[in-house]
């Protein structure tokens, strides 16, 4: 497949989480993709990926992943991406805090046959964290 190709089924998986379909994101991955996500068990099959981002849609219902940067090359597409959303549900125990959180993340996509099969998901989750008034923010160096 061409690296546009491999591009819009990234685009179509991201529009497809956004809008709460986790069928319509199983769909752009292989049955047998292999998930690595920070934070979760290592690796993930489809069902617990969906599992995961159920988990997370709850918490922070009507957020957004805004793509910032994408680059393919052969058969893997990186994606930067910042998540925007206001935790409003229960975060895997945490109480809502009604805060709103923006996550950036670095994505490595593998394609083929026109599926994600192999992905690598890395999420600032120590920046959520202070986010929500979970984990202090250092304050930052004066001059």
């Amino acid at each position: 497949m061409s690296t546009d190709a491999n591009k819009a089924i990234i685009h179509r998986f991201f529009e497809a989480f956004n809008a709460g379909d986790l069928d319509g994101v199983a769909s752009q991955c292989a049955p047998n993709v292999v998930v690595h996500n920070s934070g979760a068990p290592d690796p993930l099959s489809l069902d617990g990926f969906k599992q995961l981002a159920g988990a997370f849609l709850a918490a922070f219902p009507g957020g957004e992943h805004t793509i910032e940067d994408m680059i393919g090359a052969g058969d893997k597409v990186v994606t930067r991406v910042v998540y925007h959303g206001t935790h409003t549900g229960d975060l895997m125990g945490m109480p809502p805090t009604g805060k709103q959180v923006a996550v950036p993340a670095m994505i490595i996509d593998q394609i083929a046959n026109g599926k994600i099969v192999e992905t690598w998901r890395l999420f600032d989750q120590m920046s959520m964290m202070q986010q929500l008034g979970v984990i202090a923010t250092p304050e930052a160096a004066t001059t």
